[in-house]
């Protein structure tokens, strides 16, 4: 039996469009905003983090640590897809937007190198390695549970709106880093973290009415979608 056949099968409930979209965008609209303002501000980050280094080896360092969330993205997507097969797919995105808010929120109040010493850019490292595997359990999971809670004849149309929030948090990222203001070292920093917090409440909020897909017969729905044709 192929995948599509499952889903037709073992799908007990839908959710309107709206509520589909506001959870698949306004999550990945958090995610995407968190991890790609980093890049934005790694001019400061760099300052901050890494000052013994000259600027040129300062902006490197910094997109070292950025580049380091791209590569636990596909461990989170590991990850989560596995939590959201064992325990539910809202279950799994809760947890996804939890490890980006936090961590973004901490690197926020993370004291400098100009406190902690090395121990600073450490924590920046593990933060940042959080926020990848968020990033990367949150996009795939997210699309998955558009698909399995919508009606089947709309499943592309609807699981393509994810995209749309990745590309409107990196949009709205962007216009935040061309803020003059937000660059000033501690502050732009600690800013970025206030509004990480203020998004991550936005998005619990627009998740709350989806209820989480029951167990039992219905249940199998948390796997269907990776089953094998």
């Amino acid at each position: 039996m192929s995948s599509n056949q499952h889903l037709d099968n073992d799908v007990s409930r839908t959710h309107s469009t709206p509520k589909l979209l506001a959870a698949g965008i306004a999550g990945n609209l958090l995610e995407w905003f968190d991890f790609a303002i980093y890049g934005f501000f790694a001019v400061t980050i760099g300052k901050l983090f890494f000052p013994d280094a000259d600027p040129v080896a300062q902006v490197i360092a910094s997109f070292g640590v950025f580049a380091v969330g791209f590569l636990m993205r596909p461990v989170g997507g590991v990850v989560l897809g596995h939590i959201g097969d064992k325990h539910g797919r809202q279950t799994a995105m809760v947890i996804s937007v939890a490890a980006m808010a936090i961590p973004t929120f901490l690197v926020g109040v993370l004291p400098t190198y100009a406190t902690l010493g090395i121990a600073a850019p450490i924590l920046l490292l593990l933060l940042r390695m959080v926020q990848g595997l968020s990033v990367g359990g949150e996009y795939t999971t997210s699309i998955i549970y558009m698909i399995e809670h919508t009606d089947k004849h709309k499943r592309g149309l609807i699981g393509s709106f994810a995209a749309f929030g990745a590309i409107g948090g990196m949009l709205l990222g962007s216009g935040f880093g061309a803020v003059p203001c937000c660059h000033a070292l501690r502050a732009g920093v600690a800013s970025v973290g206030l509004a990480c917090a203020v998004f991550a409440r936005v998005d619990h909020w627009s998740r709350r009415p989806l209820s989480a897909p029951r167990t039992g017969s219905a249940g199998r729905t948390h796997g269907s979608a990776a089953q094998p044709a």
